[in-house]
């Protein structure tokens, strides 16, 4: 009878440990699930400008610029925790301490007051008729948003967003998509911006960037430019990187004005003239023009009087007679995508993206720029050209990609991939260049089985992955091709796992109660 109670414990005793490690699981497995953060994964961020009307109503805010830096990184220890990078650090911001949205609005002012000059570069683009603009392939860390072109329009609030984003609902986002805080501008302001071209051998402007250089443009009540606009009448316009730059004017009184360029002791430069200046290492020649919102030659502006106009846009425009030592051209390179089905054009539900490379020191291919490609359409790259003589030619290499930018791999892409290859970007072409890359559709093929009787069939699966590519039989890329790290989505809890625990379980429980019936009898 004792050897029956003992035995009839002990079976009680293994059902209990069993259930507790139920228990555990449920608790313990189910938060590592959610934790989906992976070290080193990049992501994309969309930005979306709108205006809000008193009923809730939003309209897209097109042509402003707005400049990403990344001002932060990733420490991971179990935990993820964001580290300001740099000499910025010093200015006493610590992105884990900040627990408000005022806190988050403050370090945000705080840094964009001094990125400029932090020696971070960033990289600007403006947003499209939806309002939006997209940032692809982003390390992972902290991100620093500021309005970057004074636009006449609206007053774009920095702010801190990070990738990836965390979401209490669906964990780390590596596709973020935020709105930034959008403030109409009401007064009356004057806004001009300063471009620079040279002029080639076609005697066609064309635009170059500059490396960094500031240029002095000066607001006068009269045509001569003798009287000045007020204390402010002058600006410095820096241009960095880019063709052009924009000052804004804030808070003008109805009236006619005048817009000139201004040389090193404030004196207005005459139009249309050629103005030789000398450095030390070379001497630029160039002449200027001003032209209004519509392009017309005209270097006055007007702010109410019978258009009730509140605001005015004016263009300053250098245009250099031969490239200087400090300036450097842009490239264009067009990318026609098209996807066949049986010779003939169609579409598929796929993204498809290509990437420009050039070559390094070591012959390697690097990334230039990626970019989502438009089926049976055109898209357009444009990149800055390295300093460079004027009869100077460039070689890239244009590459299907994912949206990382990684080269497809071919075997596991599900289309024929044609047209890949070099583009040439010439003086004489005005460095532009087209390149047509074609997606034909693998058709499918109809595999029949030859009969083996003497042979066991065994079960197959409809894919077989294929060692040493990382393809996963059923699961795709928003590129159209295959991974071998899908993104977690809905319930992945382990079946199998919990499939023989509960199996178990019934085992033991049905044992437990067949030892208490016998030591009943």
């Amino acid at each position: 009878m004792k050897n029956k109670r003992k035995q009839g414990n002990k079976f009680q005793s293994l059902l209990a440990v069993l259930m507790l490690m139920v228990m555990l699981a449920i608790s313990v497995l189910q938060p590592v699930f959610a934790q989906n953060y992976e070290a080193g994964k990049k992501g994309d961020l969309t930005l979306i400008l709108r205006e809000t009307d008193e009923e809730g109503n939003h309209t897209p805010v097109a042509d402003v610029g707005l400049t990403l830096y990344k001002v932060g990184s990733i420490d991971f220890d179990g935990n993820v925790h964001f580290v300001i990078d740099g000499a910025l650090g010093e200015k006493g911001i610590d992105f884990n301490a900040l627990s408000t949205a005022d806190d988050w609005f403050a370090a945000a002012e705080k840094l964009a007051g001094i990125i400029e000059e932090s020696g971070v570069s960033g990289v600007q683009d403006f947003s499209n008729e939806q309002g939006k603009m997209t940032f692809t392939g982003l390390e992972e860390g902290m991100y620093l948003v500021v309005q970057s072109d004074n636009s006449s329009k609206v007053t774009v609030s920095p702010m801190l967003i990070s990738i990836p984003f965390a979401d209490s609902e669906q964990g780390w986002l590596y596709e973020v998509q935020v709105y930034p805080k959008v403030v109409v501008r009401d007064e009356k302001k004057i806004q001009v911006t300063k471009r620079v071209y040279y002029i080639d051998e076609n005697m066609d402007p064309q635009p170059m960037v500059e490396t960094d250089a500031a240029y002095k443009i000066g607001i006068f009540l009269d045509k001569e430019g003798t009287i000045p606009f007020r204390d402010d009448y002058s600006k410095d316009i820096r241009i960095k990187g880019a063709s052009s730059g924009t000052a804004v004017w804030m808070d003008v009184p109805d009236g006619t004005y005048y817009v000139f360029e201004l040389d090193e002791n404030q004196k207005p430069l005459q139009q249309n003239n050629r103005i030789d200046i000398s450095d030390a290492d070379e001497k630029k020649t160039f002449y200027y023009n001003v032209t209004g919102a519509n392009e017309e030659e005209t270097d006055q502006t007007v702010i109410g009087s019978e258009n009730s106009a509140v605001e005015s846009i004016s263009y300053v425009n250098n245009y250099y007679l031969e490239l200087p030592d400090d300036f450097y051209s842009y490239g264009h390179i067009s990318i026609i995508k098209k996807v066949m089905a049986d010779g003939k054009e169609t579409t598929a539900d796929n993204t498809f993206y290509a990437g420009i490379f050039e070559k390094d020191e070591n012959d390697e291919l690097v990334l230039l720029k990626n970019m989502k490609l438009k089926q049976n359409g055109v898209v357009t790259a444009e990149f800055a050209l390295p300093n460079h003589e004027k009869d100077a030619e460039f070689t890239y290499t244009v590459l299907e990609t994912d949206k990382d930018g990684k080269p497809v791999i071919k075997d596991a892409f599900p289309y024929i991939v044609s047209g890949e290859g070099d583009v040439v970007l010439t003086d004489e072409g005005q460095y532009n260049g087209t390149i047509t890359i074609t997606n034909s559709i693998v058709p499918e093929q109809t595999v029949t089985p030859t009969p083996n009787p003497s042979a066991t069939p065994i079960p197959r699966s409809s894919e077989t992955p294929v060692p040493g590519n990382h393809h996963t039989p059923g699961r795709s890329t928003p590129s159209g091709g295959t991974s071998g790290n899908p993104v977690k989505t809905g319930d992945e809890t382990p079946v199998g796992v919990w499939a023989g625990i509960l199996a178990a379980a019934i085992v033991i429980g049905g044992a437990a109660g067949f030892a208490v019936r016998r030591r009943k009898k």
